[in-house]
């Protein structure tokens, strides 16, 4: 085969797959309702199995998470519908999503992922329930589509945004538990090594994986620089554990210095949001989104540094008069690419490059020339000839034509992973 005729036969052999599943995923729904809640413990008891997700996995062969989507996936199918304000169409709570699974789209563990966050979205004390399902109707619809061109990890940080974004006073709740979750703990093993467990709400875990993903980043790139070429296996952690121990050790004596590598926490938010408490900001070592509450509460330690995308308040355009980026033009780059802007990758794993080449293609150093991308989109970039388009706010990818034979521009950033709530506007971002 051709590298085009590969790439072909693994989408089809792909779609196969999907669709090869749907009927197993039906008979693991049914084996669910016929197990579930049941007198004796229902069929999967009377098989011999704990219960019926155990039963789906060794069936299947794969593990629990695999039998859960299995399951969650084929009730689709099993006629239980939304009742009459769902406007549910068969008997099928939720169509967009199961047309795509039938179509051969969707896989069972993206199907799964938006069922249960549109379920999550139900409110049974809504007083109007027609318009809420209405609603929750276009919203399938939309993040259906989105699904189509993201990966699964990508998805679940547009689910995040959504539920975030449908209400904020549950969000609020949700940020308090994760809160009164949060520990850690230590066990030494019989060998010798001590295992750490350990569970961090997104406010607690923000600072360390920031600073932590820094320090890898610093070795990496000085030993890029040195020409020592790839890192080994399992490196990246290695590096994690010895810079919290040089912490832990700098913190027993907080007279010398630290890793001498610099490192800030930055939040995105905006000043409505920050000033009131209404509406939701990021951060860029996560996905999960931040209430304007929790925003406020983590500035009370922090400087706030405004992003403004070509406002008065910092230089963004410099021209040719610098080589490299600006931190505020770095800043003003995450902002609208949100890390990688082609595979999503951490802000911290990224460098600013130029898009037309700084003096030897006339490039300036400005954000409508500048794009975030990981070391690897990089290289991927530059090497089989994709194009890359920015504006201030907006980056697209330029695939080439052996990828691509209509070159379909594909949007890349924050812009990709966004879906409009229906019926309003939201809280402000």
């Amino acid at each position: 085969m051709t590298e085009a005729e590969l790439a072909s036969a693994i989408e089809v052999s792909a779609r196969l797959v999907r669709l090869a599943a749907v009927p197993q995923a039906m008979l693991a729904a049914e084996v669910s309702r016929r197990s579930e809640d049941k007198p004796g413990g229902g069929m999967a008891r009377r098989q011999g199995h704990r219960n019926a997700t155990r039963m789906v996995a060794q069936g299947q062969g794969g593990t629990a998470g695999q039998a859960r989507d299995a399951i969650v996936t084929g009730g689709l199918f099993g006629g239980e519908g939304g009742g009459e304000e769902s406007g549910a169409e068969g008997g099928v709570r939720w169509p967009a999503i199961a047309a795509a699974v039938t179509a051969g789209d969707l896989s069972q563990a993206q199907a799964r992922l938006l069922i249960e966050t549109l379920e999550g979205l139900i409110d049974e004390d809504c007083p109007d329930a027609a318009d809420l399902w209405q609603r929750l109707r276009e919203l399938e619809q939309r993040l259906a589509e989105k699904a189509l061109a993201l990966s699964l990890a990508d998805l679940r940080k547009v689910c995040l945004d959504v539920t975030a974004r449908w209400n904020q006073g549950d969000w609020e709740a949700k940020e308090r538990q994760r809160r009164a979750q949060r520990f850690l703990s230590f066990s030494e093993r019989a060998d010798g090594m001590v295992s750490v467990t350990g569970l961090l709400d997104p406010a607690s875990a923000a600072p360390i994986i920031t600073w932590l993903d820094a320090q890898v980043a610093d070795k990496f790139r000085k030993k890029r620089d040195a020409g020592e070429g790839p890192a080994e296996p399992g490196e990246a952690g290695r590096i994690r554990l010895d810079a919290l121990v040089d912490l832990a050790r700098h913190g027993m004596r907080c007279d010398q210095p630290g890793s001498g590598v610099s490192t800030t926490v930055v939040v995105r938010v905006s000043e409505e949001a920050l000033r009131t408490g209404l509406g939701f900001g990021t951060c860029d070592a996560l996905a999960t989104p931040f209430s304007g509450g929790e925003l406020r509460r983590m500035a009370v330690d922090a400087g706030i540094l405004p992003i403004v995308l070509g406002g008065g308040s910092a230089p963004l355009d410099v021209g040719y008069a610098l080589r490299f980026f600006t931190a505020a033009q770095r800043h003003a780059l995450a902002e609208r690419d949100g890390g990688c802007a082609f595979c999503h990758a951490p802000v911290s794993w990224c460098d600013a490059h130029h898009l037309a080449w700084w003096k030897l293609d006339s490039g300036p150093t400005d954000l409508a020339n500048g794009v975030l991308l990981c070391t690897r989109c990089h290289h991927r970039i530059h090497d089989d000839g994709w194009e890359v388009r920015a504006t201030r706010t907006r980056v697209w990818f330029i695939p080439p034509a052996s990828v691509d034979p209509t070159r379909t521009p594909r949007e890349g950033g924050k812009a990709a992973l966004h879906v409009d709530l229906p019926g309003r506007a939201g809280p402000p971002r």
